[in-house]
């Protein structure tokens, strides 16, 4: 089993999105439109970022799956709550500056929680797994209907409760990933299960309006087809022309570069606000911001190439 490497370079893709996202959040109040994200009742494309990368850790679980599928069960749990408590832990130790409170859900957290959760649900049929989806979806209504969305309002990506409604981004991530296994990607199955979460998000637009902030089921099932657009489309440009190779040593180990850029910049950025007696955003120039953002990302990717070299020298 031969992993692909577009699911690494599309990876990679997210990571780098998230982290000029992030970045440029904290370093300007005056972004344009098209740079904004997390804003209550619209939608940008920094918002689709963190999406992507769930999307991509469930490809990515697949064949972490299929790898430890011979494995004897002891082995297995060892694996699977060891990748758990790495994740947990870092999103611990990170919550004070990623979420803004000690112990609130972080996008590490997050994907700590539906790691544990597709392992659980991995060996239901994909057909199960669409009746679990819409249901998950259907219960949105019922929150409505009882008052209780206000739960996700006032904690970073909608606190704990949102994690049930972003478990269908990873885990239609996990389907995809199986069907491009054990056939490729544009076979029966994964097409029939796209076409039906497109199905859903034109059923849930009727009563629910499109929200990231209380993680609203049109916006995660809109989430989950432009993840599988842009995975897809890099498919192709991988195959036949081969020039995103070079996000693949990013998408390997992101989660080392998404806790460089806490150290490197978040954590000393949070520092220097508190004893600066500012607060975030700053008041930077947004296109002097987005520089500093790029500049980042591009420190970050040449750090994962020289780790890679120095790997591949060893």
């Amino acid at each position: 089993m031969v992993r692909r490497r577009s699911i690494d370079a599309f990876r990679g893709l997210a990571i780098l999105g998230m982290v000029f996202f992030t970045v440029t959040l904290r370093l300007s109040s005056d972004l344009p439109d098209s740079l904004r994200h997390n804003v209550w009742g619209y939608v940008h494309l920094g918002d689709f970022v963190l999406p992507m990368f769930l999307f991509a850790s469930g490809l990515s679980l697949a064949y972490f799956l299929r790898k430890r599928e011979k494995e004897e069960r002891r082995v297995f749990l060892v694996d699977v709550i060891e990748r758990f408590a790495k994740l947990a832990v870092v999103g611990v130790s990170l919550s004070f500056f990623s979420a803004y409170g000690f112990l609130e859900m972080d996008e590490v957290m997050l994907c700590a929680l539906l790691f544990i959760a597709c392992v659980v649900l991995s060996r239901l049929d994909w057909k199960v797994v669409l009746g679990i989806i819409f249901f998950i979806n259907l219960s949105y209504i019922f929150l409505m209907q009882l008052n209780q969305v206000d739960i996700f309002i006032g904690h970073y990506l909608g606190g704990y409760p949102a994690t049930l409604y972003y478990l269908p981004v990873m885990l239609t991530g996990l389907t995809i990933g199986k069907g491009i296994i054990s056939e490729k990607l544009w076979c029966e199955k994964n097409k029939i299960f796209v076409v039906m979460i497109f199905v859903f998000f034109i059923i849930f637009r009727v009563f629910i309006p499109i929200n990231k902030m209380t993680a609203s089921p049109p916006f995660i099932m809109l989430s989950i087809l432009f993840s599988f657009l842009v995975f897809a489309v890099m498919e192709v440009v991988l195959c036949n022309i081969g020039v995103m190779n070079k996000l693949e040593n990013m998408g390997r180990k992101p989660l080392r570069y998404w806790i460089m850029m806490y150290i490197v910049f978040i954590i000393p950025l949070w520092f220097y606000v508190e004893f600066s007696g500012q607060t975030l955003p700053l008041q930077i120039y947004w296109p002097i911001g987005v520089v500093i953002s790029l500049g980042l990302m591009l420190f970050l990717w040449g750090t994962s190439h020289i780790t890679n070299y120095i790997n591949v020298s060893n």
